[in-house]
């Protein structure tokens, strides 16, 4: 279990990875558990049923390989190795902080407690509890990935790229960096005997119905070959002033959208 401690204003604020299931955590305003793998009633706790996308990595890496897609994922793989992208680790931490807001702001992607900060994460929570895989293309780092990690399981925490800031044929070289990239850190959890690669959620049908672009999104992680996985996510607030907050805030978007329908 991985515990990502946060302060925002006054709040402790804990998210926590790798867990089969919820439980309470002392000194904690807010509690966030992500892609648990077990469905079970906690008091306190609101559960979404999720899904996610979990490449199997006690398979030998041929086995993985074949697994991929052709066209879009080994073939992208070769040819981005054929261009000359380099791949680094645990370098360009700032670059990426960097590039990830200003990849945030140009997608509009926020979480539905951003209002508090809860979804943001700085450059030293990622440094802190990140394994940072960049992508370098003519120079300059135009992709990547930070992870989290265990003995057992890895998995895509935030992924961001400069794929907005390019002409097409430069952003289609991002994509075969994307490639790159997962197949780097599949043969280095291999190595370090990690059990799991989790590639960080898949939308729900639900969502792909608001938004068709989503579904790109989608097809991008299964095609690496990962299985569609269920798995859920709970939260908790124990601060009444946050829990307040919280309220009001949703009370708000649900007003704004039924104007707005």
């Amino acid at each position: 279990m991985l515990i990502i401690d946060k302060k925002i204003l006054t709040f402790n604020i804990k998210e926590i990875h790798f867990s089969d299931y919820p439980m309470d955590v002392e000194d904690c305003d807010f509690i966030n558990f992500k892609y648990c793998k077990n469905m079970v009633n906690v008091k306190g706790f609101t559960c979404k049923k999720e899904a996610t996308s979990i490449i199997d990595l006690t398979q030998d890496l041929d086995a993985i390989w074949n697994c991929m897609d052709n066209k879009s994922v080994r073939y992208r793989i070769k040819r981005a190795q054929k261009e000359g992208i380099k791949i680094h680790k645990n370098v360009g931490y700032e670059e990426f902080f960097n590039m990830y807001r200003s990849f945030m702001q140009k997608k509009g992607l926020k979480s539905i407690f951003d209002v508090f900060g809860v979804g943001y994460y700085d450059l030293e929570l990622m440094k802190k509890y990140g394994t940072l895989f960049v992508a370098e293309f003519d120079g300059e780092i135009i992709c990547g990935t930070l992870l989290l990690e265990d003995n057992h399981y890895i998995e895509a925490w935030v992924g961001a790229s400069r794929r907005f800031e390019f002409e097409k044929a430069k952003a289609s070289v991002i994509s075969d960096c994307d490639r790159l990239i997962d197949w780097e850190i599949i043969k280095y959890a291999k190595e370090k005997g990690i059990k799991e690669f989790d590639l960080g959620g898949l939308w729900s049908e639900e969502d792909l119905k608001k938004d068709e672009n989503l579904k790109g999104i989608n097809t991008h992680k299964l095609e690496m070959g990962g299985k569609n996985i269920p798995c859920y996510t709970y939260n908790k607030i124990y601060s009444k002033p946050l829990h307040l907050a919280y309220y009001f805030y949703t009370l708000k978007n649900s007003i704004g959208r039924k104007t707005n329908a």
